[in-house]
């Protein structure tokens, strides 16, 4: 039954899936309870421009898309804190220039010959050695980061103010967290797809504050929830000949859909 686990183009998905999938839920409480979820989308937009120009001017697009989108996600923030400007809308205003920019690069681009739809929805089966070991680095980095500045990451995410009294370095960990998910997202949207990589980030706390009371046991759970989703949306997904990105996404839905159903029949009963 599981013989095609023997393929290594199989083990390499499993492992970049999953490395993903832990890299996404470690960012989604901070992300979605201080209301920044949709940076994620953002800055996949962002990404699909960074990889244009990486696939004109260099051999490896992601050299050139990591620090691109980086940079775009510090704008966004500099832009939300400094000037003042509506979160969500310097996500838009960023989001919307570099898709815009992207969209003129690959029609004026005589030598462009790479599928949008691929790029739009990704492909973890064809994942490159280059795009594992930075999947694994970007978790690596991203795990050690929450670890030894969870208390005062908690502190921004609840209270940026209290945060800033308590001495809190926020702008430096608000900055530096920005920029941790634009290194996950770039690499994310090679095999997750730009349309499809945000929910990674929004799923695994939506869903798990649906069971939990303490922000430890939302990430906790997230994290758990990430790794099952992921391995099962791979092990549908490959031989149904579906895309692994969509399949592990409506699993979430489904998943999201029978928590609220659940919890609603609780409240009555």
């Amino acid at each position: 039954m599981f013989d095609f686990l023997q393929y290594g183009f199989i083990q390499n998905a499993l492992l970049i899936g999953v490395a993903l999938g832990l890299a996404a839920a470690f960012l989604s409480p901070y992300l979605v309870l201080n209301q920044q979820a949709m940076i994620a989308d953002g800055l996949a937009h962002v990404s699909f421009t960074g990889l244009i120009l990486g696939i004109l001017l260099a051999d490896e697009a992601i050299v050139i898309a990591i620090p691109f989108v980086m940079i775009a996600s510090l704008l966004i923030k500099y832009l939300s804190q400094a000037k003042k400007i509506n979160n969500d809308a310097a996500i838009g205003l960023v989001s919307a220039v570099s898709f815009a920019i992207g969209l003129i690069l690959v029609k004026s681009s005589r030598g462009f010959n790479i599928s949008i739809e691929s790029m739009l929805v990704g492909n973890i089966f064809t994942a490159s050695p280059l795009e594992i070991t930075l999947s694994l680095l970007i978790l690596g980095i991203i795990a050690l980061f929450i670890t030894f500045f969870y208390r005062p990451l908690f502190l921004i995410t609840y209270d940026a103010d209290y945060a800033r009294f308590a001495k809190v370095k926020v702008n430096l960990l608000s900055y530096t967290l920005a920029g941790l998910t634009a290194f996950f997202i770039v690499v994310g949207v090679r095999t997750i797809g730009i349309l499809l990589i945000s929910a990674l980030v929004i799923f695994p706390s939506v869903i798990a504050s649906q069971w939990t009371k303490s922000f430890r046991m939302t990430l906790i759970f997230g994290l758990c929830t990430s790794v099952i989703i992921v391995i099962l949306g791979i092990f549908i997904a490959h031989p149904l000949e579906i895309p692994a990105g969509s399949t592990i996404v409506v699993i979430y839905a489904i998943l999201m859909m029978l928590s609220l159903g659940i919890k609603s029949l609780l409240r009555r009963a």
